[in-house]
């Protein structure tokens, strides 16, 4: 999961990057760090879940629990090591679905846009897609992703590109 989560990570910060170049007067380097920054809490919680062996035999406990409270420790996480305010809140409701802005306007709405261009947390905890039934309605992200990816289908091979350039920066 850590690794996948990286991998995450490393694609929402190139996205938010080149989507602030592109539609926006914000900082591209301060939409970076958002992007990289902003499932902190995620990572805290794997950090954390290897010490309790429970939680390492029952990984899908640990995926709801992640699912459940990372943006709200990652936020406080954020705010205590001294981030900007605006940093910190970015990351606050980046996976719940709203409408996406047909222009984004704030650092909130890039880390937004470019986790759904990452593929959002369901890519990276590995979850199952469900199935789309009378039972089973659609998941509200992965409705949100396809219609981001739609809509950015051109940016994407940039994003790949400083993606992988980060991934050899980063080692």
């Amino acid at each position: 999961l850590a690794q996948s989560l990286w991998e995450h990570s490393i694609r929402c910060a190139a996205a938010a990057r080149l989507l602030a170049r592109a539609y926006t007067r914000i900082s591209p380097e301060e939409a970076f760090l958002a992007g990289l920054v902003h499932d902190l809490g995620a990572f805290y919680m794997l950090y954390r879940a290897v010490q309790y062996p429970e939680l390492r035999e029952r990984p899908e406990t640990l995926k709801h629990l992640i699912m459940q409270w990372h943006e709200a420790i990652g936020v406080t996480l954020l705010e205590s090591l001294g981030l900007p305010r605006e940093i910190a809140q970015a990351s606050n409701d980046h996976d719940h679905p709203r409408p996406i802005p047909d222009v984004p306007r704030t650092l909130a709405d890039l880390v937004y846009i470019g986790n759904l261009l990452a593929g959002g947390y369901r890519e990276w905890l590995h979850l199952n897609r469900r199935s789309q039934d009378s039972q089973n309605p659609p998941d509200p992200q992965e409705e949100e992703i396809k219609r981001c990816l739609d809509k950015h289908a051109d940016l994407l091979p940039e994003i790949e590109n400083g993606a992988r350039e980060m991934r050899a920066a980063l080692g």
